[in-house]
């Protein structure tokens, strides 16, 4: 079996296609046959603008992805090979076999999760990582209740949270996923993605696109919030973000990355990798239940509802064009590359 990478040689240059080992996986490990790629932004600011600096070159990136067991180690009890899976790569972890951006991958037995044969690999993959956070977020991280998979209409919590950019990714699964386990949610669209926005099942959707000021009047109306993240989180958001958080006395703002300053006193700007919670011992049981319930059940019956899919064509050559892609602005799509293509 042959292997081909999309190498990041150096900061900020261009991906090149070389050949690589074909890896073997350790004991609790997987070698996947990889099919799907699902590009995520994270990736494309470490390769497009170094955002991590100690990255280890030459680096093969890559956190999402879909394809067929392969190869399993001697410990693995829950997979056999054939097996359709979807993967999201723990952060931090090192070492190239792990990297997406190839044709065949290694991954732990953890956050793996099996897909019926009648779904395409492409949904699950466009979904996954994301998934983990929202999940590692308000379930591992706030302890907020899970959503029901039986049926049932989740009990009403009587608690209320901001999700700010309902239309993103990670806005649009937090919403459905938050709703879903009883909560009431406000969030923010524009009017172009509205209609999408409308089905996941918010209480309130304000139009983003007003002026700051009106914007957060109604914010500030629709209110107070027990929790408040911003999931665009650039300076423009995390002034009108910050400015709701403040009017309620101050407290925490949960953002998608790290930053200092900016914010007003008494706010304080919380980020990690959010899918870490998962990891944790405690949170071994939510994990599990992500991957081997929440995931495969919440597609098959249409609790997770994802974004429109643009595959970029090109192969693993094609993943310089993507990463461009998703730094422009996606439109509201999720790009994945084929890698065999």
């Amino acid at each position: 079996m042959s292997n081909f990478a999309a190498i990041l040689p150096s900061p900020k240059a261009a991906l090149e296609i070389h050949p690589v080992p074909t890896y073997t996986p350790g004991s609790t490990e997987v070698l996947v046959k990889n099919t799907c790629i699902a590009l995520n932004a994270i990736e494309a600011k470490i390769a497009i603008h170094n955002v991590i600096p100690h990255t280890p070159y030459l680096a093969i990136l890559g956190s999402t992805y879909a394809g067929t067991l392969c190869a399993i180690g001697s410990s693995v009890k829950d997979f056999k090979i054939g097996d359709r899976v979807v993967i999201s790569k723990r952060f931090g972890v090192k070492g190239n076999q792990y990297g997406a951006f190839q044709r065949y991958v290694v991954c732990s037995d953890i956050m793996i999760s099996r897909v019926p044969s009648h779904i395409d690999l492409q949904i699950p993959a466009s979904l996954m990582m994301n998934l983990t956070c929202v999940v590692g977020l308000f379930s591992g991280r706030l302890g907020l209740e899970r959503p029901p998979l039986d049926g049932r209409e989740a009990e009403k919590k009587g608690k209320k949270i901001l999700v700010y950019g309902g239309s993103s990714s990670f806005g649009g699964l937090s919403v459905g996923y938050l709703t879903q386990a009883g909560y009431a949610v406000v969030t923010t669209s524009s009017p172009k993605n509205s209609s999408f926005v409308e089905g996941l099942g918010a209480i309130t959707i304000i139009d983003h696109t007003q002026e700051q000021e009106s914007l957060v009047k109604q914010l500030l109306d629709h209110g107070p919030y027990d929790v408040v993240v911003d999931f665009v989180s650039n300076a423009d958001t995390l002034a009108i973000t910050g400015r709701v958080v403040e009017a309620q006395g101050g407290g925490r703002l949960f953002t998608m990355q790290p930053g200092r300053g900016g914010l007003p006193a008494g706010v304080e700007r919380v980020f990690e990798p959010y899918s870490e919670s998962l990891y944790e011992e405690r949170n071994r049981n939510l994990q599990r239940w992500l991957v081997h319930e929440y995931l495969p059940k919440g597609i098959e019956n249409g609790l997770i509802k994802p974004l429109p899919i643009e595959k970029v064509g090109g192969g693993l050559k094609g993943l310089n064009d993507g990463l461009r892609k998703i730094l422009v602005g996606g439109g509201g799509a999720r790009f994945i590359v084929e890698p065999w293509e």
